[in-house]
């Protein structure tokens, strides 16, 4: 019993000891709740001020070629050539296949010949017209004859005219055997190798997409379709399109609204025209786009990440002169370019939070962290 006594004695001095040495080593342990802590919180900071803020809405879009060109042959005939290179620029006009054009050669040579004969046979008329002509003017050819000799050169005139077009029309098929860009644009892989046959209107050799411009189609909700309508009506709409995260995007203007709202999702197609003189957009690309379709000049506003949300709405940490932080409930307007517009409860020259909520109360004092702070491990 004694023994027992002893190990709780012993153990009720130990206690004691340790809750004396860290009320040395801490004295603000067992302080007051409201007292003010003594090492500052690191946070960031904005001020409130006055700026224009530009009305937004967001949607996902898909990039799509201004144009698309199904290159096919005009002329049957066999790949000699290749003479572009695949995924690359091409220009309207420059060379993208060659076919072999013996066969249309020896035709353009043949209808030469016809040409030729039929001139000569038409300067033999010609001279048998003069001939006979004078010879009825002494009396020695009837009038039955001469008109004979005219009528003659006149059949030789209509064949000669006949053997011209047919002569250009095998020059033309000559030339249908250089297919060649009907425009600039970016060309796709070659569907027939060199030594394949292609069938004339039916074989696809390649496809060309116009791709400067470039349009970006995306889905505008159905609420949306009247406020995008008016802003139409006012001028051009910029639109920006963000490819991927962190690329600082591109500006394009809205071109094409739809004239149909599709029934199944209750949206309306619209595209966005984009120079995309840098080619930083792909046909069939994924992008995130955003349309102005306003702007609300002289809003006081701060960044987004001030605002916090609880239970009585939104609020933000306002820094005061003593360095220390104070609650001050918010009312909110739109939000865009990570930018809030507050309606009411800050005024212009407010220094707000933007970072370090978390670790904040009501009356916190605060520093104001650096770029070495913030890049501190």
């Amino acid at each position: 019993m004694k023994s027992k006594i002893a190990v709780v004695a012993i153990a009720a001095v130990m206690g004691a000891v340790v809750f004396f040495s860290l009320r040395r080593t801490n004295p603000s342990a067992d302080a007051p709740s409201g007292t003010v802590q003594a090492t500052p919180i690191g946070v960031t900071i904005a001020t409130a001020q006055l700026s224009s803020l530009p009305v937004t809405f967001s949607a996902a879009g898909r990039a799509e070629a201004k144009a698309s060109v199904l290159v096919k042959a005009r002329v049957e005939g066999q790949i000699a050539e290749v003479a572009f290179q695949e995924g690359r620029p091409v220009h309207k006009g420059q060379l993208l296949f060659r076919l072999d054009s013996a066969v249309l050669d020896a035709q353009a040579r043949q209808a030469e010949g016809v040409l030729a004969r039929d001139h000569a046979q038409l300067a033999k008329l010609r001279s048998d017209e003069q001939r006979n002509q004078a010879l009825a003017d002494q009396g020695f050819i009837s009038p039955s004859g001469l008109a004979q000799t005219r009528s003659d050169l006149e059949g030789a005139q209509a064949t000669l005219s006949a053997d011209r077009a047919a002569l250009d029309t095998a020059r033309l098929q000559v030339s249908y055997s250089r297919i060649t860009a009907p425009m600039d644009g970016v060309a796709g892989a070659a569907q027939i190798p060199v030594g394949g046959a292609a069938k004339a209107g039916d074989t696809t050799l390649v496809v060309i997409n116009q791709v400067q411009p470039i349009y970006i189609s995306f889905a505008v909700p159905e609420p949306q379709l009247a406020v995008l309508r008016e802003a139409m009506h006012r001028g051009p709409v910029p639109v920006k399109a963000m490819a991927s995260v962190g690329s600082p995007g591109v500006a394009g203007t809205l071109a094409f609204i739809d004239n149909a709202v599709d029934a199944s999702n209750g949206s309306i197609v619209a595209k966005a025209l984009f120079d995309n003189r840098d080619t930083a957009l792909t046909p069939g690309q994924y992008a995130q786009v955003t349309v102005q379709v306003g702007l609300l000049s002289s809003s006081l506003v701060v960044p987004s990440t001030a605002v916090e949300s609880g239970t009585d709405g939104p609020y933000v940490f306002i820094v005061q002169a003593d360095s220390t932080v104070a609650i001050r409930a918010v009312t909110i307007g739109i939000e865009s370019a990570g930018m809030t517009a507050i309606s009411h409860g800050l005024a212009a020259g407010d220094v707000v939070v933007t970072s370090g909520h978390s670790r904040l109360r009501d009356k916190a004092r605060v520093r104001t962290m650096t770029s070495a702070d913030k890049t501190a491990p």
